[in-house]
């Protein structure tokens, strides 16, 4: 996956703490007789009457949103938009008269759920349909006939916020509002569309920091999606943070398509004009400073992106940065890595690791590392996986995002077809690495027992179904702990680890922060 899967992560994501792999299916590129079935029954929804543009602008919106932590954010974004036009977000169970649908394509199953999200969208009688995000990028004819409007799909040409403040403005401002254009001036920038202006739907607030990627891994579509790079400035970054720490929000994750491209002009590390800028250091030092932040997270980096200077940076904010880094692996076979076009091989990879442990270790307690990794790629031998398995070891990984390589129309690694693993081999290799981490004394479980008799802190997120009078939260090393205590969602907890339970760690409170209390979305 790219950068930007780490933290189909996606709805299916890390964030919630669900596993997209528990049940190992794969993807592959819909087939034509597949296609032309999407576009029949696209002909036949758009024969619903649907919200007419000519009609009084909407007054209430709904954003559907699949995929990763920078789509969550761009959905934040998004919404504060149509807010500063007047808009409400729709009641539960009720139509809106917007309907968004906020897509994914990284994989064949993420365009799938994304086709089905716009037509359930799409059922709903008197609302409009604007589909937005990667799919848009990339199958606009598809999106074209999902909605029944070209008009009404919106790709990544534009930073999204922006490019739906322009198109919300042309269809109902009256020609008040300029519509966004495409300079030379906007390529670069990410700007900020509308401050934020009332609280994200996760306890931890996606900021997104940079987009687009330019790196063409081998099996990836996003640089077909997203591919101009653009990066948002260090004030305008901590402005925003600033104002979701006043909305309640004692934790951000720093997101991005490829975060360490941050305030560089490309991905490619050997092109960038300025190697040895150190712009996402800068920005970490600002944001950690931000008064009454909590905690700090970075989505997902590479080895290229963990430099000394960075490393150094984290560790100067020991009450703010967590120790918990998303680092994506991919495969632990330098021969599939070289394949796959990544900039790093096994040597750099465990070199990061070390380096980062040895920074962010606290109280004899090593930093939690998650990662992603792709079952199956074309041409993997079975030595290539063991070496995989041996590294996700070495490593000790909290948790592992597994995927089936999923065949990408317009990638290279969609070409090779005569290389593609069988079915049942990814199945079984899929298994495999999912069973290294959930067993019991599995990979999860042998880390968070390092974390026994320790005091940890936490963010409520919501009850724990299964222990009365307790709740659920992350802890700063990411692993999910249940505490008996009377508390809100999102009051920052202090406890002590005792014991663990199936994945969970059972913990006892000490106290309970809640002097800026989450704000309700109604």
């Amino acid at each position: 996956m790219p950068a930007c899967s780490g933290l189909e992560h996606h709805s299916q994501t890390v964030i919630d703490g669900s596993h997209p792999t528990t049940q190992a299916k794969f993807e592959s590129y819909p087939s034509d007789a597949v296609q032309r079935q999407v576009c029949r029954r696209a002909s036949e929804i758009n024969r619903i009457p649907t919200y007419d543009a000519r009609m009084a602008p909407p007054r209430t919106y709904r954003v559907r949103v699949l995929g990763c932590r920078v789509n969550h954010a761009e959905r934040r974004e998004v919404e504060s938009v149509l807010r500063d036009r007047g808009l409400k977000e729709a009641v539960p169970g009720r139509p809106a008269d917007l309907e968004i649908v906020h897509t994914c394509s990284v994989t064949g199953r993420a365009a799938a759920k994304s086709r089905q999200a716009a037509r359930r969208a799409k059922q709903a009688r008197n609302s409009t349909l604007l589909l937005t995000g990667c799919l848009v990028g990339s199958n606009r004819d598809q999106a074209e006939l999902l909605t029944g409007n070209p008009s009404h799909a919106i790709g990544h040409d534009l930073p999204m916020p922006l490019a739906v403040a322009s198109w919300f403005d042309a269809q109902w401002a009256n020609g008040n509002q300029k519509p966004c254009e495409k300079t030379e001036e906007s390529i670069l920038p990410l700007p900020l569309a509308a401050m934020p202006n009332q609280p994200a739907n996760h306890v931890r607030a996606e900021v997104r920091i940079q987009d687009g990627c330019d790196a063409h891994c081998t099996f990836c579509i996003i640089p077909t999606t997203r591919p101009v790079l653009r990066t948002k400035s260090i004030s305008t970054v901590t402005e925003e943070v600033e104002r979701l720490v006043d909305l309640g929000h004692r934790e951000v994750v720093l997101a991005g398509i490829f975060l360490g491209a941050f305030g560089h002009e490309t991905a490619l590390r050997r092109r960038q004009q300025h190697r040895s800028a150190e712009p996402l250091a800068d920005l970490v030092d600002a944001v950690a400073s931000v008064q009454g932040l909590a905690r700090l997270r970075l989505s997902s980096l590479e080895p290229g992106d963990v430099s000394d200077t960075l490393l150094s940076t984290l560790a100067a904010h020991p009450e703010v940065v967590v120790p918990h880094l998303h680092l994506p692996l991919q495969s632990g076979s330098d021969r599939v890595l070289r394949r796959m076009n990544r900039q790093y091989r096994v040597a750099d990879y465990l070199d990061m690791v070390d380096r980062a442990t040895h920074a962010l270790s606290r109280n004899g307690i090593p930093p939690a590392f998650t990662t992603d990794i792709i079952c199956g790629f074309p041409g993997e031998t079975t030595n290539d996986f063991e070496q995989t398995v041996a590294i996700a070891e070495r490593v000790g990984y909290l948790h592992m995002h597994v995927f089936p390589f999923s065949p990408r129309h317009g990638t290279a690694a969609a070409r090779w077809k005569d290389q593609f693993v069988p079915d049942a081999i990814r199945t079984e290799r899929v298994r495999h690495l999912i069973d290294l981490e959930t067993r019991p004394d599995g990979l999860s479980e042998r880390f968070r027992r390092r974390l026994a008799k320790h005091p940890l802190r936490l963010l409520a997120e919501q009850p724990d179904p299964h222990r009365s009078g307790n709740w659920l939260g992350r802890c700063d090393h990411y692993a999910m702990v249940s505490v008996k205590i009377r508390c809100e969602r999102g009051d920052l907890v202090r406890a002590m680890a005792t014991e663990i339970e199936d994945d969970v760690i059972i913990a006892e409170a000490e106290t309970a922060d809640c002097s800026l209390p989450m704000l309700a979305r109604h």
